[in-house]
């Protein structure tokens, strides 16, 4: 390969080598950073011109839905260019600083219980935002996940849909296909091998990925059992709480039918395993009045435990306890994202289930992109899925009817199966709402639907018995029929910011010692935003960082909230006529004022607070960081 690349990226080093070319730090010579990235040099294994063509464009196909993945995900790199040149394939990709976990267990030996728990927290999410895009990464193990120096976070690298589209051949009939097992043997389940490969497929390589992180071992070192055949770790697993043992037990079984389902799955799985909680640290701190007193830590991602020590309440509780026990209640919980809105709904929720309701949590973040196709498809989800989480059998084929409409059979379907015969109560909570304003169409029949349903409950007695709970983030911009609307009726609720006292009672519960000038120091940066206050406790009151360097770091990419903000900003950009509205509110010193459905969007991102018609950045941090991302003087 020539030293420059495409007359713009200077090869400045050899990073690997294998069965499917190179790999290349470069530093890109046309931008002003000259940021280095890495070159993935690709060759095609057929000769065949024909062949070489199709390779070409599914090439191409590969690289871009790369490139999109790099933009939806932080934990997966960034890609910058695809190339083909002189027969040979290139991908041009963000160079991660880190060091992948085999590295890291062979300078520092076998992680933690609770830092693998951590890890996994952490990617299967990820994975499954890779896998509702139809895309098997197909070569999970240590080395190709990176822990990135600036916040200890695990990067996905070396997707393997690109080396199987080089991998093409022809067969006797003429049909294009794979010609090799991509992927790693001593960490590939057996389907793989014979290029079966499917999602649990991920799952088992990430199984054994973690076992090996725990024990050092591979699967080859691994016993077998004899009758099974299955893979067994048993004597390695004597330090390991049985559950968690149980848990990567079911990921690595050797047929595909008996893993988890989905990534989904298999982190519901995960959360229950750690109670919705995992304790990543006990941290001892010396006081006046006893010594060595300890605290356990919790993470700071997704749901606040309901039995949480850490969990604030937001002043609603109560009141969305009572509103809950009225005939056809709705209750509408919005902030923005991270606020404590799935948090609130998680107690709600229990306290209906205590009370001898039934309940149903739907996340329609975690939904399967394919069930928005359509309306139709849609409905008949949502009744499935309401129904199977009540433990009752699938009839949607018995109460669809093609004469009538998807509204109607949906409402058949709850009236005459779901509510009928039961005196129990019924609660639906609909987390994430917001993702149904993306498909236009469905917006319009499910909020007409469930608008349609309150309204039954004022004259029928047999709809009083639903519940429900909405979580958004936002609400339609330009609301088509205020009528058919389920956002001007029910109990609305707010979620606002902490306030001083409530951060000062964080500070306790986490052993914190503060003066009145640190803890204003400390709200004048990120305000009471809870996910932004309750992640800088964590990190401080484990010691990984001080308040001093806290403060310092806080609105740049070495601190604790670079993903945070790069995702934030990676938005901001994908989006010019945001990211210009954005600027131009950091860099003023007075309110702003936006067109109306800027601000409108720029709230609902919880990026402005506004002030009568005008707005300005919610928190120094946010002024502070997007000043200077987005140009700003």
């Amino acid at each position: 390969m020539t030293t420059l690349l495409s007359n713009r990226y200077q090869v400045l080093r050899v990073l690997g080598s294998g069965g499917f070319g190179q790999t290349f730090l470069a530093e890109d010579t046309q931008m002003p950073s000259r940021r280095i990235c890495v070159i993935k040099q690709l060759k095609a294994i057929a000769d065949n011109p024909e062949i070489y063509k199709i390779v070409r464009d599914r090439f191409q196909r590969e690289a871009a839905t790369l490139e999109a993945l790099g933009k939806d995900n932080v934990l997966v790199p960034e890609l910058y260019a695809s190339l083909c040149e002189n027969d040979e394939f290139y991908l041009v990709q963000e160079w991660i600083d880190g060091k992948d976990l085999r590295d890291l267990v062979s300078t520092e030996g076998c992680l933690t219980e609770a830092k693998v728990q951590k890890l996994l927290l952490d990617l299967l999410p990820t994975l499954g935002h890779i896998h509702d895009r139809g895309i098997i990464h197909r070569d999970i193990k240590p080395e190709n996940i990176i822990l990135r120096s600036r916040d200890r976070q695990p990067v996905l690298i070396d997707f393997g849909a690109v080396k199987a589209t080089l991998a093409s051949a022809m067969t006797a009939q003429g049909d294009v296909t794979c010609s090799v097992v991509i992927g790693t043997p001593t960490f590939m389940p057996s389907e793989q091998a014979i290029g079966r490969v499917g999602f649990a497929s991920d799952l088992y390589s990430l199984g054994l990925t973690a076992i090996f992180l725990l024990t050092g071992k591979i699967s080859s070192e691994l016993d077998t059992e004899t009758q099974t055949g299955e893979l067994s770790w048993q004597r390695y697993a004597g330090n390991f709480s049985p559950d968690f043992v149980k848990f990567l037990d079911r990921a690595i079984r050797l047929n595909f039918r008996d893993r988890y389902a989905s990534a989904n799955e298999m982190l519901v799985a995960l959360r229950e395993v750690l109670n919705d909680s995992i304790t990543i640290i006990t941290v001892k701190h010396d006081s006046s009045d006893q010594e060595n007193t300890a605290i356990a830590l919790e993470s700071t991602e997704g749901q606040v435990a309901i039995d949480s020590r850490f969990y604030i309440a937001s002043g609603y509780e109560s009141r969305c306890y009572e509103e809950l026990k009225k005939a056809g209640s709705l209750l509408r919980i919005k902030s923005p994202h991270r606020m404590g809105k799935s948090s609130l709904m998680a107690r709600v929720v229990n306290h209906a289930e205590g009370w001898g309701y039934r309940s149903v949590i739907l996340n329609l973040e975690q939904t399967n992109q394919k069930i928005f196709a359509d309306p139709e498809k849609f409905m008949q989800w949502f009744c499935a899925t309401v129904g199977k989480a009540l433990g009752v059998r699938v009839k949607t084929e018995e109460y669809w009817d093609d004469i009538f409409g998807a509204n109607d059979n949906c409402t058949d379907y709850f009236e005459k199966y779901l509510l009928e015969g039961n005196e129990q109560p019924l609660a639906i909570a609909i987390d994430n709402f917001d993702r149904v304003f993306n498909y236009p169409e469905i917006e319009t029949d499910f909020c007409g639907l469930l608008r349609g349903w309150y309204e039954r409950s004022r004259s029928h007695p047999m709809w009083g018995k639903l519940r429900m709970i909405i979580v958004h983030s936002q609400e339609p911009y330009a609301q088509k029929d205020i009528n058919q609307s389920p956002f001007n009726v029910g109990f609305p609720v707010e979620l606002r910011e902490f306030t001083m006292a409530q951060v000062q009672e964080l500070l306790t519960r986490h052993r914190l010692v503060w003066t009145d000038a640190e803890l204003s120091q400390f709200m004048d940066l990120i305000g009471g935003h809870p996910y932004l206050v309750r992640s800088a406790l964590y990190r401080i009151a484990s010691r990984d960082i001080t308040l001093e360097d806290f403060l310092r770091t806080a609105p740049t990419e070495a601190g604790i909230y670079s993903s945070y903000l790069m995702g934030h900003l990676k938005t901001l950009e994908d989006y010019p006529e945001l990211g210009e509205a954005m600027q131009k509110v950091v860099v003023a010193d007075a309110p702003v004022r936006l067109r109306s459905e800027i601000s409108f969007k720029l709230d609902s991102q919880g990026l402005i607070s506004r002030i009568d018609n005008d707005v300005t950045p919610r928190c120094l941090l946010y002024k502070l960081y997007f000043r200077d991302r987005l140009g700003g003087n």
